[in-house]
Parts: structure tokens; C-alpha cells; sequence
């Protein structure tokens, strides 16, 4: 048996796995990594940070199947995954590293006795402008603005000039709005709870933090005010409608770039609209 399959069976046999969304491990792993190939630069001078790793799902299927990264960290605020992926991943993979962060939130605090973890200040000097790509799967779905923006913030710490960050979320747009109002979406969401005036809003309000949803003018004022950019979106199906090839909206956002001098610019011309005229 090959180290990924013992590894994915580890997975499918302790009740973390639950914790982090359920299904499959391997099958969740290899969707959301493919999705990391398609989308991001990937290859083996990357430096990945797999932000809220969990047990290690997406981690070990971009390992499996390539590229092989450079180095990976995965970072989580839950002791007992970290604890899983030091004993059954990082023995078995090459270059991985996992970090155990000092912090807390509602969704997943009744997994964390104690946390003896580093601190975002710890973290973000270890890894100052480290990464180039990184990921965040289901993690933006479950936190509050203030975290929404926090988390941004610290990640972007960790990320080189240039350097891109997946993450997927939920986006209160024109039809996801429409979508919710007519009861389209693939999320019953009958106890939903507007929040700030319509620009959050919460699939439950006995449990704010299971669903929440942002609004894109939100969502992109917290991206830019953390130095980043939102640089390309696919929308996910859980607006309804059939649209979508994940289930959750993917946002890619690129730290911003060290500015080049002019004449380091290749500008390319204007096409002359005179000249043409002209002919």
C-alpha cells in the first residue's frame, strides 16, 4: 500500500474528518487541488501555505498527484489535526511543515481545548513575504467581518510581492441575491438572518458562523484593505441555477506587486487611429 493510500485511509477512519466537512477525503482533496492547478502558478519552486488545513485533505492530494511544491505549510487553529498531519503526513511527504495557530472562532472552538500555538504576530514574522501561493478552503464561509478582515491580513503578511491567494467564500451578488430571494439555492437557508444592512448574511441564525455569505463590494473593500486584489472569481453552485463548477465561489486574490520604474515597463502601443484614417 502506497503512503497516500495509507494516509487517505487514516483520514476516512477518525472523526476529524467529519469536523472539516465530511465525504470522501480523497475525492475532497483531489476536487479542491485540482481546482489549486487550474487556477494557480503551481509548480516546484512554489511555496504553498494551505490555510485552515484541517486534517491535511487538500495538502496530500497536491502531493499525490503534482506538482511537487517546493515546500508546503498548513496551518489550523484545531490541536487535534495538527496533531493528525504531524503523525500520519508529515513523516510520509517531503517538505511539509504544520503550524499550529494560536487563535479561536465560535464554528470550531468546541474542538480546541488548549492551544499552545503561535500567534499570528509569531507566524507572520517566521514567514514575512514567504509564500507564493496559498489556499483557504471553507474557511471565509464560516468566519465573522472582523476575522474575514484579520485573517486577510496576517495571510497576506506570509505572501511574496505578486503572490496569489485562493480562497473561496460566499458572494452576495445581483443573482446569488435573486437566486436567494426566489428560494434557489441549493442551501434550504429558512432561518437566514440579514446582517449590516443586507451586506452579510447568515444561513442560520441559531448558528451565524455555519453559512455567511458577504457582499462583493464588502468582500472586495476587506481584500484591498489587506493589500490585495481580487484578481479573477468563478462563482460556485450553491447560488442555484446550474451555474458553477465548485460548490463554494473561488476568489483569486494577488498580493500587490513591488512597482517597477518606467523604463522597466514593456509597454505595448496604441494602435494609431490616424494612421489608419489615413490609408
Amino acid at each position: 500500500m502506497s503512503n497516500f493510500a495509507q494516509i487517505f485511509d487514516a483520514m476516512r477512519n477518525t472523526p476529524m474528518n467529519d469536523w472539516v466537512g465530511g465525504s470522501d477525503p480523497e475525492t475532497v482533496g483531489n476536487a479542491s487541488a485540482n481546482v489549486m492547478r487550474r487556477l494557480l502558478p503551481l509548480n516546484g519552486n512554489s511555496k504553498v501555505l494551505d490555510f485552515g488545513c484541517g486534517i491535511g485533505r487538500v495538502l496530500a492530494a497536491l502531493k499525490k498527484d503534482g506538482p511537487d511544491p517546493k515546500n508546503i505549510v498548513g496551518m489550523d487553529i484545531m490541536p487535534p489535526v495538527i496533531d493528525f498531519c504531524n503523525q500520519h503526513l508529515k513523516p510520509n511527504l517531503t517538505n511539509t511543515t504544520f503550524e499550529l495557530v494560536n487563535d479561536k472562532n465560535d464554528h470550531y472552538d468546541h474542538f480546541i481545548e488548549t492551544n499552545a500555538g503561535k500567534t499570528r504576530e509569531a507566524l507572520s514574522s517566521q514567514y514575512q513575504d514567504y509564500f507564493t501561493d496559498g489556499c483557504a478552503f471553507s474557511v471565509f464561509t464560516h468566519v465573522t467581518k472582523h476575522d474575514f478582515a484579520g485573517l486577510l491580513k496576517f495571510i497576506s503578511s506570509m505572501m511574496v510581492p505578486g503572490g496569489r491567494f485562493l480562497m473561496t467564500c460566499f458572494e452576495l451578488n445581483e443573482f446569488s441575491r435573486y437566486m436567494i430571494e426566489h428560494q434557489q439555492t441549493i442551501f434550504p437557508l429558512a432561518n437566514k438572518a440579514w446582517w449590516e444592512g443586507g451586506q452579510i448574511l447568515v444561513g442560520d441564525a441559531n448558528d451565524p458562523l455555519a453559512f455567511i455569505a458577504f457582499d462583493r463590494s464588502l468582500v472586495e473593500k476587506l481584500v484591498w484593505d489587506a493589500g490585495l486584489a481580487i484578481s479573477k472569481v468563478e462563482y460556485g453552485c450553491w447560488m442555484g441555477g446550474g451555474i458553477g463548477s465548485s460548490l463554494q465561489d473561488v476568489m483569486i486574490c494577488t498580493k500587490l506587486p513591488t512597482l517597477l520604474e518606467k523604463d522597466k515597463i514593456k509597454f505595448t502601443p496604441l494602435v494609431s487611429r490616424e494612421a489608419i484614417a489615413g490609408r
